[in-house]
């Protein structure tokens, strides 16, 4: 049976852990986000236990199958690059889903209650269940979300989105332009 894992720091993206979505018509509803992993993650003792999950996984659940034809969770970031801000050469993206609600907690553990409090573009953690699949004729590896830790709340968006306070300039009370 696999063990969770905890991944290295990781960029967020497209963040859906407050309520569950369905990914097309008539699909069961899920929680998920995609993970970004630059190429310092990549070389973490954290993302080379990921590896090394999917690849047991792949010897234990589908022995004597060609790896190349199973559908495996890394997948290169920089083939999106042109459509998603974050997405870029040599990073990798893991998108994660459950159809449990994740728990989501800061950098001390307290947790995170306001979906305004999670965007994409935040330094995270998240710890993961690899699990094999078989569905439609295809099959292959994944990982499941459990729970996620921000541990970078002041990080840059990647949606696009300023936050409000860096949008306006203060506005001073004596000034001519005031309405006050």
């Amino acid at each position: 049976m696999p063990t969770p894992l905890i991944t290295p720091y990781a960029t967020l993206s497209f963040p859906n852990l407050f309520q569950p979505r369905s990914v097309a018509e008539g699909q069961e509803p899920k929680y998920g986000c995609a993970l970004l992993f630059d190429a310092a993650a990549q070389q973490s003792p954290q993302f080379k236990a990921m590896q090394k999950a999917v690849d047991d996984l792949c010897q234990s659940e589908f022995k004597g199958v060609n790896v190349k034809t199973l559908v495996l969770p890394f997948k290169d970031a920089g083939e999106k690059a042109d459509r998603y801000q974050g997405y870029e050469e040599g990073v990798i993206v893991v998108n994660v889903q459950s159809k449990q609600k994740p728990g989501i907690v800061d950098a001390r553990n307290q947790d995170v209650l306001l979906p305004e409090q999670v965007y994409a573009g935040q330094t995270v953690r998240a710890q993961l269940m690899p699990f094999a699949w078989k569905q439609a004729g295809r099959r292959g590896v994944s990982f499941g979300l459990n729970h996620v830790q921000i541990v970078k709340h002041d990080a840059p968006r990647i949606d696009g989105r300023v936050q409000a306070n860096k949008a306006f300039d203060v506005i001073d009370e004596g000034d001519s332009d005031s309405p006050f």
